[in-house]
């Protein structure tokens, strides 16, 4: 008999997991299956890597290559020297994680990571635009551009997104 409670209580633990878990392991699993999220999401990941490793001016040189943002040369020293004083503000990095990930319509990508360092993190935004072709869909392999690149301590903003 003991044997039959235990599976039972298996069971049950097994549905009340999947019944927790489902709806957003299903939806993590459309996302994460969609080839230009993993491919904007590795763009992002090389991005804070280069960042963590203190080499921030180099990492939005790759990061804006082929945007127009490079060409607001004043906004992206600020940024540079913002994303470089980081360490000195929020402690040592320990690591990032992505926590948002938003496909507006076919050709807006919004990203969300928070940056962790040692005495507070940090939250990045990044906002992916391609050019649509008129008249037809877009090759989902299109050119993707950063339009914004952002990144603030406003936490509890979190909480409302």
């Amino acid at each position: 008999m003991p044997n039959h409670t235990h599976a039972i209580s298996f069971v049950l633990a097994s549905i009340v997991l999947l019944a927790i878990a489902g709806p957003s392991t299903a939806q993590e699993a459309a996302t994460s299956d969609d080839p230009v999220l993993v491919a904007l999401g590795a763009r992002v990941s090389t991005f804070l890597e280069g960042v963590s490793m203190g080499q921030a001016e180099t990492a939005y040189g790759e990061l804006l290559a082929d945007s127009q943002l490079r060409t607001q040369e004043d906004a992206v020293k600020t940024l540079v020297t913002k994303t470089n004083e980081l360490e000195q503000m929020y402690g040592r990095y320990l690591e990032f994680e992505r926590i948002a990930q938003k496909r507006v319509g076919n050709d807006l990508v919004l990203l969300k990571y928070l940056y962790k360092c040692e005495n507070f993190p940090v939250v990045w935004y990044f906002t992916f635009y391609r050019t649509p072709t008129p008249g037809e869909t877009p090759a989902e392999n299109a050119a993707w551009r950063v339009v914004i690149v952002r990144f603030d301590t406003e936490l509890e903003r979190l909480a409302a997104d």
